[in-house]
């Protein structure tokens, strides 16, 4: 089962500077995961460019759709997360991720959420999760938080995936290391920005199962690199 993560910046041609669903579309089919978790996805509402991606992004694909919204941008623009899969989805929901109670750090901050989903593969179920974790080091810490907290809530396999906006070695994802395996854990990598890449902040974790031949695809189409991955 070939699992990716991608986030797509509102599929954001990153060098043409300019919106184009079926560049990610045709990207996606190019890559041909089974699973493609998404980030900075929007959804439809009243601002100027905000359709329905997901949907878009799926028929275009031929793949089915999830998207969890996060926030409304201006109140009025769906804005989240989302995944594709040619897999039978058992169930699919997202679950809203904490503000911080304190709000003292340097940067701008968003309300989070992670999808869950459960995914049939060969007869057998898998949990996958997507998010896409905050600027601010307190809003990595209750992302952390509820992805564990979902984690400790199961026995079944979970691959873990997205853009989690921090180096491997930040004390914040420790706890993310204590239960899952990092696909590139032993390599030096870098996923952002895709133009000169310089650090690692896009991952795919799992637990229960095996994954092998991971890659970085380092093509610039998004601002960020796609991580691909064989889940068996």
């Amino acid at each position: 089962m070939k699992v990716m993560t991608f986030n797509i910046q509102h599929c954001l041609d990153y060098k043409r500077r300019k919106i184009d669903i079926d560049l990610f579309a045709d990207k996606i089919r190019e890559y041909d995961p089974d699973f493609c978790g998404l980030n900075e996805v929007r959804g439809k509402g009243f601002l100027k460019g905000y359709t329905n991606q997901t949907e878009k992004l799926s028929r275009k694909t031929g793949r089915k759709g999830y998207f969890g919204e996060a926030i409304k941008v201006a109140g009025i623009g769906p804005y989240g997360n989302a995944f594709l899969t040619k897999k039978t989805i058992k169930s699919a929901e997202t679950i809203k991720i904490p503000d911080p109670e304190i709000k003292d750090e340097k940067v701008n901050y968003e309300s989070r959420c992670v999808i869950k989903a459960v995914i049939e593969e060969n007869g057998k179920d898998i949990v996958f999760l997507v998010t896409h974790m905050g600027l601010g080091i307190s809003e990595r810490k209750n992302a952390v938080k509820v992805i564990c907290e979902i984690a400790d809530s199961t026995d079944l396999p979970i691959v873990l995936m997205g853009d989690f906006n921090a180096c491997p070695d930040e004390d914040t994802l420790k706890p993310l290391y204590e239960r899952f395996t990092d696909t590139l854990e032993n390599e030096s990598v870098k996923t952002f920005p895709s133009d000169k890449p310089e650090i690692k902040i896009d991952y795919i974790f799992y637990r229960g199962v095996e994954c092998k031949n991971t890659k970085v695809i380092k093509e610039v189409v998004s601002d960020h690199f796609p991580i691909i991955t064989e889940v068996v």
